[in-house]
């Protein structure tokens, strides 16, 4: 029986390659983060097991023999091979599972309600969802994709925009009998958010109500506590028009004047530039676009009537 002569370590033929591309130890050395003579130890091994020399080697350079010429050409090839079997291995693992961070309210009242359809299409596709108020790490975190509120995404991330917010106090009807304008909500009770602490005095603020403190503040860590709250009549909650007339809460709620409306930002959809390729970063962006289009015109007339039926 014929004995299958052991092959070279592969750190032998990686150092032999970067030789070979770089016509230098030292080079190659400073390419693998070892020394000159680790290069040329590996070299010598290599050239051991061939038989040959691969290298013709001078005072200040080498430059390889016919055979060395051969051997690098093959090598360089096995090693594109290996390297584009396992960016493809990478790629099929990353995509096998999509990780989504998506904010509580946006999660509950729009995503779920149509999630099965985008999983109809992905196919064996796991998704797994965060949907906490903690800006998601795109750059060293885990998460793959983002829906957030914000002004303006960052700009080394691929943004596009879902839906333009508004912020518009609501309160249950009972409340409503005792706020006639801004300058009432000095007497009454302002929820808010833990996440979104500052909403108030900014939405005061551009109303020209800065100086306004309230009687009490209560405040949550989750949207449907806070929904809850006003629809039992504990105060005044500032709301994300129109997307919050889905969440059922919101439902008995009124917007108890009239007031300039006031921004929200936009809801925004964001991935990194290095996962632009990537089939499931790019199918579920697509499909939330896709989904938002669909839906534009009913939000948009669930906020005309919102916006005009308010509490006399």
């Amino acid at each position: 029986m014929r004995m299958t002569k052991q092959q070279p370590p592969l750190k032998t033929l990686q150092a032999f390659a970067a030789a070979a591309r770089q016509q230098s130890f030292l080079a190659a050395a400073g390419e693998l983060g070892v020394t000159p003579s680790a290069i040329s130890h590996q070299v010598r091994i290599l050239e051991d097991w061939v038989g040959a020399p691969l290298f013709v080697r001078s005072v200040r350079q080498v430059r390889l023999t016919p055979l060395g010429a051969r051997l690098s050409k093959r090598l360089d090839k096995g090693f594109e091979t290996i390297n584009t079997a396992l960016e493809d291995a990478n790629t099929t693992a990353k995509d096998s599972v999509l990780r989504v961070s998506a904010l509580p309210l946006f999660t509950s009242v729009w995503l779920i309600p149509r999630l099965e359809r985008f999983e109809a299409r992905a196919g064996k596709l796991a998704i797994e969802i965060d949907t906490s108020n903690t800006l998601a790490d795109l750059d060293g975190g885990t998460i793959d994709v983002a829906i957030r509120n914000v002004r303006r995404p960052q700009a080394h991330l691929v943004s596009r925009k879902l839906l333009d917010l508004r912020a518009v106090p609501l309160c249950a009807p009972t409340v409503a009998e005792t706020i006639r304008r801004a300058e009432d909500l000095a007497h009454a009770t302002l929820i808010h958010l833990s996440a979104g602490s500052r909403g108030w005095k900014q939405w005061l603020a551009a109303v020209g109500c800065e100086h306004i403190k309230p009687k009490s503040n209560l405040t949550f860590d989750t949207i449907p506590a806070a929904l809850d709250a006003a629809a039992n009549g504990r105060g005044v909650l500032l709301g994300l028009d129109p997307i919050i007339w889905d969440a059922p809460a919101a439902r008995g709620l009124v917007i108890p004047f009239q007031a300039p409306v006031q921004s929200a930002d936009a809801y925004f959809v964001v991935h990194r530039r290095a996962d632009q390729s990537r089939h499931a970063v790019r199918a579920f962006s697509d499909w939330l676009i896709e989904e938002m289009r669909a839906d534009f015109r009913r939000l948009k007339l669930a906020s005309r009537r919102a916006l005009a039926m308010v509490a006399s």
